[in-house]
């Protein structure tokens, strides 16, 4: 299959799991009404315009340096076309945090494989929890677009046809998927709930984030009953997962969570670390810093901004030995960077969606950065 997506493909194995295939139906059903039903399915596909090429799967996927969201939408969306008789694989563009470790590992759901190499011209891909050019793989200009689900603002992904767009302002990408298959009368397996769960719990840090909607909270309740999941203990192993990051190296600590955005003309990687034991990384500054000045001059970009979450307190702590950095967040929130700490800290901050860059973009719309 990736030989077929990717030019010069190469697969790893994915990590060893005790689930055969996670987009095999979780229903066995009367033949009659697995028929009529399957008809229904494939109805609602014509009607929406995606009817598959029989002769190619379509590979799903969500952004590089992939979270529990990306990974989980992807593996929950190739479920949700193969029940609708599309014939889709999931893949992952990175490796798995240890949070989506944990998630899998609990819920028993085998890893999707690693994409690597640009994408082959026509190949048939939809994308999950990103329409951003640059999250994606090389070549996803020149790819057939099947489909996009996702939960972000729009960032420039231009397609050569017109296709299915499901974007809605939610927590995560598995909220949205989950409310698909409410309305398209699908009802997730066990595992393909659990993963919508995750998904939630993951972007919403149980709720705590400003991307929270009362439609969010409502589906994680649902999903919990559906999945046989107790919702507080998947989200405290989940977040007790997130903090067993010591044997990271500090450049792996910058890049497990972060994104590239161009601001006020400047190219910045804003990185994101959510812990319920920030002491551990901020306990590493110096390694941090160095490695932040690395990857400036590596990817030949203007400064990484560096924000530690503290889930419990409910604050996040910038780290920066960039002077350009440090004005940035002074003049953003109207605070002052400890020049000998290189840090400070930023009391509710949770949401880099929602909170740091919507700050970041205010700042250079009102002074050039």
């Amino acid at each position: 299959m990736a030989q077929a997506i990717v030019a010069q493909a190469r697969t790893r194995p994915a990590p060893q799991s005790v689930r055969p295939s996670v987009c095999a139906p979780g229903a066995i059903m009367a033949p009659r009404v697995e028929i009529l039903r399957a008809a229904a399915l494939l109805c609602l596909s014509l009607v929406r315009g995606i009817e598959a090429d029989p002769a190619a799967k379509v590979a799903v996927f969500g952004h590089k340096a992939p979270d529990t969201d990306t990974v989980a939408s992807a593996i929950i969306y190739a479920w949700e076309l193969q029940e609708r008789q599309v014939p889709a694989q999931a893949f992952r563009l990175g490796d798995l945090n240890p949070e989506t470790q944990y998630v899998l590992q609990t819920l028993g759901v085998e890893a999707p494989p690693l994409l690597e190499g640009a994408l082959a011209v026509g190949a048939q891909v939809a994308i999950v929890d990103t329409n951003n050019p640059a999250e994606l793989p090389d070549g996803v200009a020149k790819a057939k677009i099947h489909s996009i689900v996702d939960h972000h603002k729009l960032a420039g992904l231009v397609t050569a046809e017109p296709l299915e767009i499901d974007v809605r302002p939610w927590c995560s990408a598995t909220s949205i998927l989950f409310a698909r298959a409410s309305a398209s009368e699908l009802t997730p397996p066990k595992h393909i709930a659990g993963l919508m769960l995750a998904g939630i719990l993951s972007d919403s840090l149980k709720f705590r984030s400003p991307t929270t909607t009362k439609a969010d909270i409502a589906h994680a309740h649902r999903l919990s009953k559906l999945a046989g999941v107790g919702l507080d203990s998947l989200a405290d192993g989940m977040f007790d997962a997130k903090a067993k990051v010591d044997h990271y190296s500090p450049k792996e600590l910058l890049m497990m969570d972060s994104k590239v955005f161009t601001i006020g003309g400047r190219k910045l990687r804003v990185s994101v670390l959510e812990t319920t034991k920030p002491a551990a990384p901020l306990g590493r500054k110096e390694a941090l810093l160095a490695a932040m000045r690395g990857l400036v001059a590596e990817e030949k970009i203007d400064d990484v901004l560096f924000f530690v979450v503290d889930i419990l307190k409910e604050e996040a702590t910038f780290l920066s030995g960039s002077s350009t950095a440090r004005s940035i967040v002074e003049r953003a929130w109207k605070v002052k960077v400890d020049t000998a700490a290189n840090s400070v800290v930023l009391p509710g901050v949770l949401s880099r969606k929602k909170q740091i860059i919507p700050k970041l973009e205010a700042t250079a719309n009102d002074t050039e950065l």
